[in-house]
């Protein structure tokens, strides 16, 4: 099995998609307390070049910029991993970009592994790779929410 590197992809992507969501929440933010000044209950108030509110704009387009330049690198990173193959990189792929659970990727039709090889092959990436416990949060409190 390759080093902790070897998923460094992932790492990069996973952070992006984070960064992204941020973005965006910080955009519409932005774009909603524009919109009380010009269309709002603040639409009346004076603002002097040196406060906050006289910079909305700049600040949403200097967020889009930002989105602009996160979605390349998602592009790009998307690309990269098409360049890769096994069943690694496939599970990895499968589960943290498309959403996967394991048992949907032990289902596909081109994976000719079984759910239990699957489950194995991911507790040993957890295992080395760390960082992936965060990502997994959210789907132990998906599957607990399921149960009750």
């Amino acid at each position: 099995m390759g080093s902790r590197n070897s998923f460094q992809w992932l790492k990069t992507y996973l952070d992006n998609e984070e960064e992204i969501a941020n973005i965006e929440l910080n955009l519409r933010r932005t774009e909603i307390e524009l919109s009380r000044y010009t269309d709002g209950d603040l639409r009346n108030i004076k603002l002097s070049k040196k406060s906050n509110a006289s910079q909305l704009e700049e600040i949403i387009c200097e967020h889009k910029k930002l989105l602009e330049q996160d979605y390349q690198i998602r592009n790009e990173v998307m690309a990269l991993l098409d360049r890769f193959s096994g069943i690694e990189n496939t599970i990895l792929k499968e589960k943290y970009i498309n959403g996967k659970t394991l048992m949907d990727i032990a289902d596909m039709d081109d994976i000719g592994y079984s759910y239990q090889t699957i489950k194995r092959i991911h507790a040993e990436l957890k295992r080395r790779l760390v960082w992936l416990d965060m990502w997994d949060i959210h789907e132990a409190n998906d599957d607990q929410i399921k149960l009750f």
